[in-house]
């Protein structure tokens, strides 16, 4: 199934000191029109509530041990990232590379995958809302059993709350910018503590996540007020 988008556009990172901003451009014929500098989801979801059992976990590690933990994590799920990616383009994946923890997600990836066998639209594709004035980068958007999937690999310990919302907003900027219909949203957790090694969490009803997206970016722009100011209306 191929992917057809309704104009052409330029997505990329920017350099920033605060937060992940995203840089757009319509691409014409004869030149390109910026179109603005736009936050990136995940930043505008730092303003969601923590849990009590995460400020809990953050209280008994201290703050800079925590941040150490958390940003080991990052680097072990950018590589079980990578290695999908690989992994779905046809590549090999060498298992000396990784630990034994981030091997075993892997191969749960590898067992959705066997059981569900998503036709791959696209891969890490980035995405822009001139709706929501947000931005990012999807994992996967892919069709099982007829209906297209917005997803999401996720390698943590536990499903946040606000992984819903994350999604929903890709999702309304893949049916911005694209002639696609988004069926479900979902996340796919890789080493589950369940007997599949891996939980599939699908969510249809992805638009009531939506209006708590926006919710929580009212609260962020409220809370980063010189930084909702370098948002440029499309």
């Amino acid at each position: 199934m191929s992917l057809n988008f309704k104009k052409q556009y330029r997505i990329e990172l920017s350099p920033t000191l605060s937060g992940h901003w995203y840089s757009v451009w319509e691409q014409k014929k004869k030149k390109e029109k910026f179109l603005g500098q736009y936050v990136s989801v995940t930043t505008v979801l730092n303003s969601y509530p923590f849990s009590e059992q995460l400020v809990r976990w953050m209280s008994e590690k201290g703050f800079h041990e925590s941040r150490e933990i958390r940003d080991q994590a990052g680097l072990a799920g950018t590589k079980i990232h990578s290695a999908i990616e690989k992994l779905l383009n046809g590549e090999t994946v060498e298992r000396e590379l990784f630990k034994l923890e981030e091997w075993n997600k892997i191969n749960s990836f590898v067992e959705w995958y066997r059981k569900y066998k998503p036709e791959i639209i696209t891969l890490e594709l980035p995405v822009f809302s001139a709706k929501l004035k947000v931005a990012g980068r999807v994992d996967c958007v892919a069709k099982i059993n007829d209906e297209i999937y917005v997803m999401d690999w996720k390698s943590s310990r536990s499903i946040h709350p606000s992984y819903y919302l994350q999604l929903a907003a890709y999702a309304q900027a893949v049916e911005e910018m694209t002639d696609l219909k988004i069926n479900n949203v979902a996340i796919l957790q890789m080493g589950a503590a369940n007997k599949d090694k891996y939980r599939f969490v699908i969510e249809s009803d992805w638009k009531k996540d939506l209006a708590v997206f926006k919710s929580v970016h009212t609260t962020w722009t409220y809370d980063n007020k010189k930084e909702g100011s370098k948002i440029v209306e499309a």
